[in-house]
């Protein structure tokens, strides 16, 4: 057996051993989509978590509460009575 068939038998083994790789790659990817779908098949939805308001003041809607959340203690004399307008016009 001189060097050149040995070369070639290493290709071939090399070629091999490259579509073995390759055969158990799809292979795995394949088993992760087929995992991967059972499991959304069977899979519950969960119930989104409630959420907390925290830009609602207590005891008022939420418009209410916006306008609230609006005031500026450095507001003139002016813009106090529009706000003041403004509360008395949504019964606040």
């Amino acid at each position: 057996m001189d060097i050149e068939e040995i070369g070639d038998k290493a290709d071939a083994w090399s070629q091999a051993i490259k579509k073995i790789i390759a055969a158990i790659t799809a292979a795995v990817v394949a088993l992760i989509a087929a995992i991967s779908g059972v499991t959304m098949l069977w899979s519950d939805d969960p119930e989104p978590a409630p959420t907390v308001r925290t830009d609602i003041v207590p005891g008022y809607g939420p418009q209410c509460s916006q306008l609230y959340n609006t005031i500026d203690h450095t507001w003139t004399e002016s813009q106090w009575s529009v706000w003041e307008q403004l509360r008395k016009d949504m019964s606040c």
